[in-house]
């Protein structure tokens, strides 16, 4: 059988690139140096790879990445210490550790500056993931390698037959123990990952850097060392870049700012900025079919997508992006990413951006979101900004082909499924144009693949940037003006309209498809035409019933499309106003300015005067009236607009006021007026859809449901297909069911469904209930989801683009209400708090059930430091200098568990919030980082112990973070198992507390219940729940009708601890009786006594706080010692204090410290009579009569001064005599041995040992070098298990520090390595970079 004819590869293949869809490939044909040349663009996104094929060179040679910037601080490494080299070449690293310095490298200065970074805060999730599973096969080998030394040890001390024998006996379970040891210490590895040694100095001309690599590679190794790395200075300047290692083929930048103090490493926290730069410019010289749309442009790389917060984009990673790009005259910016707004077109970001547009000529293009197919979906900053271009993602048939590689070619191109929509929630559209939303692009190096498909409005929108990018290049070439205004003008009036006449088509597609070589032709004839610039028309519409404004008229509630509405709308038209920089054009600041901005003045008032536009306005629809002409000063004019909303029948209805020039209407719109109306469907007066057939009722019998239910009927689908329908939610509904039923359909079908109302002030993501379905034939669904009552509910259902073939569903929504307070406050100390519900509707379940699952602790700063931030990467335009308010936080956890650090006034916003930036670090303290929290703070595992809490806050407003200075945080812990909240029928019900709590009863329509929650039984609180706090939970009322689980629309709960009981208050008082007898019966001491006392501690306080560094200290500390002595020779107290002062000395005292210490303590165990001391201690009842309670005292501080005396006598004898003395042959019986000497250190443990159990955690570190010093290594270590892992505190350096020669010792290098890597995440030399 003969093979069929295939086509040539490339003219399959090519549309995995998309280009022919936006008229990209017309055009370079036509123009091929119309190739984006001449265009700077900046990626904000996670990174740009620039060993990442076809990002080397432009198509006309020059390189295509002109800058690399890590945004974020993510990278930054605190290279502030500064060292000197020693004779050898040799300095000294952060963490103490010698580096060898390149004879070769030129330093002038010969300083220094050191800092480190772990990789793996580097390396992007994708590639750290692999980098553990590699390194951890390595590190197993080495692992297996001493499992099996010391299981063949084992074997062979047994098969001497030497184990009879006691020490014997003991080497074999040391032995023993080494082998279990090794098996549940791998349970418990964890890799820190490889540290990276930072260098940095000044040439003489450029500062430089070079990273020691070392740990990259196996130990011993001279792989990586610093003295082989070739040095980079900021990629800006010699555009240079090196490799971490050849196994994580991970390309990186460096970039050095203030004066050297901080290093920042640029890697990609991404394969996503990759992908978008190669769609947006990508030139393969040899391979054209692969090149991106604007193969001439050239790419600054802005990383905004913050490593230590996943790629999420961060508040400060934006607003360098936006300097940078005035900074280095950036001509477009591409930006896929976005979030949900509570509030469009507002937000410090989005007032930055208008600046960078309007002000600086940028043209700014960004993804609409992939947050569809509802209404009122498009994400910010694209979807909700007037000054950017929001693309939405469109599929063509070649596409899905060739790209997806879909098993059957689609009729025709459409829009993504998942694309969002518009309009915003002022009225504005949303989406400005579409362009193709998939494409196979080069991604990085360390993914270890060239090319790769992905789709999204983040494809689409440096799809669209691309296009835009050639436009640009035309018109430079031809040096026509093109203003961001004129741009957009030219390319939304040339799109190619998608969606015919459906009313979602604007919303969807925006313009339509963007078509390059058409908006070049339009550029090319308003140059031509146009007397003068391009002015902004900006539009507030006001509807004449309400002060609520927006940048279109959005009549989607219930009451609002009932009747005819009135909106004025007001045009302001405003000049382009250019920045006059602060440079001349030979680069010389200030030369020339003011004559510049004189200029510039000058030309704005000029194009001001020639403002007199003669407009004529006309709607797209009969159902808006609008007035014909409209003469448009640059004062602004108003005018009125008519909605005959009550006229049209159910559903979405979309218009637009277009205003045209009467004298140039080629020019089309100048502006346009967006009109979005929906009638929803009233539940109850809704008829069975004619198109489909009745469901069957889902209540009982002869009941009547009309009131409550709305059906939407059998749909036919196709793939890609959207069903909207909108219903007025009844007044009552707290929560809603939707039933799908699937048709009679083959093979299961993928369908998106989607259930959103919007809320002022809200995202539209805190209302909407989103889910994928994989319907088989006949399969039944039910999804549930909380209602706001009198709302618009839309019901979208779509069937997934790429899910093949017909579909057919039917839908209803059942509305269910139970009305009550949506909050409720708990007010501890009132006992119960009362709460009626009421059935507004139909027929329902009460059955409530309270719970209270988080603890808050608030805290407020005992730090606040204001200060401006050093350096050209947070200077905004015109020299406005961002400053940060440092806020520091002390917090002890009292309670381990999940933990989440929250500051409620900011959090949550991010394109709508004011600040430019905000980042919380948590660290321990020892100023180990333990979790970066950002816009949304995550929760966080921690145990008991001291935490600090640090967050910056950036603004160039200094009186804005003055006010923020006793901003309070909220530590919120979720609580292991929630507290139950008791619900009761009735008052005298909650006073007897007993277990008569509430029963689930009916509801009949109109009926109202009150139901009493509390009181909270004090013993079922946690124990951080201390009074005064807030403990937060969930009031549910209803459950599921299918009795799974909860009703959606629970209530919110706050619950006010009230003060704890006051148990025992007569023993109390008692007690305070006894004493007070006791007391008149003690002699009183005379007022000279008194006086001697108090001088005599004094005196002890400020000996135990004496330095002796130098002679003279000492002197004075030994002069006022014997002094002290000689009066009080057995003054407990003073004994120790010269214990602890002797035992505060440094370790260049050497041995003499040790000595010294010795004989302090003996002095403290001479003081107390240690037989009177047990005697007192072995009492089995405590001793009662007078002065009981001071005797009772007195041995406790005895036993606490003579432990402590104990324990550093030992250690300091540990210190003289670290070896144990050999052992000779016994005079008596030679066979035996003894020491030859005493063993003062085994004798002063023994007497500890009497004391104190010496396996605990204060004593562990001295019992397991005990173990040590008779050859138990894995004794020892078993010994320190505890301490090296301490619930309640991070473990303590020394601890670890002797694990690692433990580790050493037994000849376990691979874990000595680890345990080094540990105590330097442990114990940072300083806290974090933000």
């Amino acid at each position: 059988m003969s093979s069929p004819i295939a086509e040539a590869p490339n003219d399959v293949f090519s549309a995995a690139m998309p280009k022919e869809e936006i008229g990209a490939l017309r055009f370079i044909k036509e123009h091929p140096d119309y190739d984006g040349r001449g265009v700077v663009v900046a990626i904000f996104d996670t990174g740009v790879d620039p060993g990442a094929v076809g990002l080397q060179t432009t198509s006309d040679g020059k390189p295509k990445i002109l800058d690399l910037l890590d945004c974020t601080g993510s990278g930054d490494v605190d290279t502030s210490m500064i060292v000197k080299a020693d004779e050898d070449g040799q300095i000294l690293g952060l963490y103490g550790n010698k580096l060898k310095v390149n004879p070769e490298w030129r330093n002038p200065s010969g300083e220094w500056h050191v800092g480190a970074k772990r990789a793996f805060e580097l390396f992007p999730g994708g590639l750290k993931q692999r980098s553990k599973q590699e390194r951890k096969k390595r590190w197993g080998q080495k692992q297996r390698e001493a499992v099996t030394a010391c299981t063949a040890a084992v074997a062979s001390q047994k098969k001497q037959g030497d184990a009879a024998a006691e020490d014997g006996k003991e080497f074999v379970e040391e032995l023993e123990l080494r082998v279990k040891l090794l098996a549940d210490m791998e349970e418990k590895f964890e890799d820190f990952g490889p540290m990276l040694e930072c260098v940095v100095w000044h040439d003489g001309e450029h500062y430089r850097a070079a990273l020691d690599t070392s740990e990259l590679y196996e130990p011993g190794s001279t792989a990586g060392a610093l003295e082989n790395f070739k040095p980079l200075t900021n990629f800006r300047t010699e555009r240079q870049y090196g490799v971490f290692s050849s196994q994580d083929s991970c390309n990186f930048a460096l970039n050095i700012y203030d004066e050297g103090k901080v290093l920042s490493i640029v890697v990609d926290a991404g394969s996503h900025g990759t992908h978008v730069a190669g769609i947006t410019a990508a030139h393969h010289e040899d391979s054209p079919q692969l090149n991106g749309i604007a193969p001439g442009a050239q790419i600054i790389s802005c990383k905004i997508g913050d490593s230590r917060l996943g790629s999420m984009e961060s508040g400060v990673g934006l607003t360098r992006a936006l300097i940078a790009v005035i900074d280095h005259k950036v001509d477009l910016i591409n930006m896929s990413y976005g979030e949900a707004t509570a509030t469009p077109n507002t937000g410090r970001f989005i007032t930055l951006a208008n600046e960078v547009v309007y002000k600086h000529n940028v043209i700014f293009v960004s993804s609409a979101g992939n947050a569809g197919p509802a209404l009122s979906t498009v994400g910010a900053p694209g979807g909700t900004s007037s000054s950017i271009l929001s693309i939405g993602a469109y599929v063509s048939p070649a596409l899905a082909a060739a790209g997806h590689s879909v098993r059957e070619t689609l009729d025709k191109g459409q829009q993504y499924t998942w694309s969002s929509r518009g309009p915003t929630q002022d009225g504005h559209i949303g989406v400005t144009l579409s362009a193709p939303g998939g494409a196979i692009a080069p991604v990085p190096q360390w993914t270890q693949q060239g090319r790769q498909l992905m789709n999204g409005t983040s494809m689409a929108s440096p799809n669209a940037c691309g296009g835009v990018a050639l436009v640009l290049s035309a018109a430079k070439a031809k040096g026509w003006k093109a203003t961001p205004i004129r741009v957009r003008r030219a390319l939304e009036n040339t799109c190619l309209p998608l969606g015919g006449d459906a009313p979602d088509a604007v919303l969807t597609y925006g313009r339509g498809l963007l078509q390059v070589d058409k908006a070049v032709e339009y550029l090319e004839k308003a140059v031509a035409l146009d007397e003068r610039d391009e002015v902004l028309y900006e539009i507030s519409v006001r509807r004449n019933d309400s002060s609520a404004g927006g940048r279109g008229i959005y009549l989607r509630e219930p009451l609002d499309s009932r009747r005819a509405i009135t909106c004025t709308v007001e045009v302001k038209p405003t000049v382009h106003e250019v920045d006059a920089g602060t440079e001349n054009s030979t680069g010389e600041p200030g030369k020339g300015l003011p004559e510049r901005r004189a200029k510039l003045d000058a030309e704005a008032v000029r194009t001001r005067l020639a403002i007199e536009d003669k407009l004529h306005l006309e709607p797209t629809q009969p159902w808006v009236e609008v007035p014909s002409a409209l003469l448009l000063h640059s004062g602004g004019r108003t005018f009125e607009i008519k909605v005959g909303a009550g006229s049209l029948p159910e559903g979405l209805h979309f218009a637009e006021v277009c205003a045209y020039d009467s004298g140039a209407p080629w020019r089309g719109p100048l502006f346009r007026v967006p009109i979005t109306v929906v009638r929803p469907m009233q539940v109850g007066s809704q008829s069975t859809p004619s198109s489909g057939t009745p469901s069957t009722s889902p209540s009982g019998a002869g009941e009547d449901d009309s009131s409550y239910i709305a059906r939407l009927g059998w749909v036919d689908f196709r793939p890609g297909q959207e069903l909207r329908r909108f219903v007025a939610v009844p007044d009552g509904a707290t929560w809603a069911e939707l039933r799908i039923t699937a048709g009679d359909h083959e093979q299961p079908r993928g369908f998106m469904v989607r259930a959103s109302q919007l809320l002022p002030h809200t995202r539209y993501s805190d209302t909407e209930s989103r889910s994928y379905l994989a319907l088989a034939a006949h399969a039944e669904e039910r999804l549930s989801f909380a209602t706001v009552a009198g709302a618009t509910l839309e019901i979208t259902l779509a069937q997934f683009w790429s899910s093949l073939g017909p579909g057919r569903l039917r839908a209803e929504v059942i509305f269910h209400g139970l009305e009550a307070r949506r909050e409720v406050f708990l007010d501890g100390s009132r006992h119960n708090t009362k709460l009626h519900v009421r059935a507004p509707f139909r027929r329902e379940r009460l059955a409530p059930a309270a719970k209270l699952e988080k603890v808050c602790i608030p805290l407020r700063p005992t730090e606040a430091v204001l200060a401006p931030l050093p350096g050209a990467r947070d200077v905004l335009p015109n020299g406005r200098t961002i400053h940060t308010l440092t806020l520091t936080y002390k917090l002890n956890v009292a309670e381990a568990g999940k933990h989440a650090v929250t500051l409620p006034l900011l959090n949550s916003y991010v394109y709508d919030g004011e600040l430019e930036g905000q980042m919380t670090f948590l660290t321990d303290a020892n100023k180990r980082l333990i979790k970066v929290s950002d816009i949304y703070p995550e929760d966080v595992q921690l145990g008991k112990g001291d935490y600090i809490i640090r967050a910056q806050l950036r603004h160039d407003d200094t009186g804005l973070l003055e006010k923020l200075k006793g901003l309070t945080a909220v530590l919120e812990r979720k609580l292991g198992e929630s507290v139950t909240v008791p619900v009761y029928s009735s008052h005298v019900a909650s006073l007897k507390t007993g277990k008569d709590t509430f029963k689930e009863r009916g509801l009949h329509a109109g009926e109202r219940a009150a139901i009493f929650l509390g009181p909270v039984p004090e013993d079922k609180l946690p124990k951080d729940a201390t009074p005064g706090r807030i403990l937060v939970g969930s009031l549910s009322l209803s459950k599921k009708e299918s009795g799974s689980g909860d009703a959606p629309g629970k209530v919110s709960l706050s619950y006010s601890v009230p003060p704890k009981k006051e148990n025992g208050a007569g023993k109390d008082a008692a007690d305070k009786s006894s004493k007070a007898e006791e007391k008149d019966k003690e002699k009183p001491k005379t007022s000279e006594e008194r006086l001697r006392e108090a001088v005599r501690d004094a005196q002890v306080i400020f000996l135990k706080q004496l330095k002796r560094d130098t002679p003279e200290e000492d002197g004075a500390y030994l002069a006022l010692e014997k002094d002290l002595l000689e009066q009080h020779p057995k003054h407990l107290p003073l004994l120790s204090a010269r214990l602890a002062n002797t035992s505060s000395l440094s370790s260049a005292w050497g041995a003499k410290k040790s000595e010294e210490v010795v004989e302090a303590a003996d002095a403290v165990i001479a003081a107390v009579d240690e037989t009177a001391l047990a005697k007192h201690l072995a009492r089995k009842t405590p001793e009662e009569g007078p002065g009981a309670a001071a005797r009772k005292k007195e041995a406790e501080e005895q036993k606490a001064a003579l432990l402590d005396a104990l324990e550093k006598k030992a250690s300091a004898l540990l210190e003289l005599h670290p070896t144990a003395p050999e052992k000779s042959a016994s005079a008596e019986s030679p066979g035996e041995q003894a020491p030859a000497v005493p063993d003062a250190f085994e004798a002063a443990f023994l007497e500890l040992q009497a004391w104190a159990d010496t396996t605990e955690e204060k004593y562990a570190l001295l019992h397991a070098k005990r173990l040590a010093r008779k050859g138990r290594f894995a004794g020892a270590l078993k010994a320190l298990e505890k301490s090296a892992s301490p619930e309640d505190k991070p473990a303590a350096k020394e601890v670890l520090l002797f694990r690692k020669e433990l580790f050493q010792k037994l000849g376990w290098q691979h874990w000595a390595v680890q345990e080094e890597s540990k105590i330097k995440d442990c114990f940072p030399p300083a806290f974090p970079l933000f």
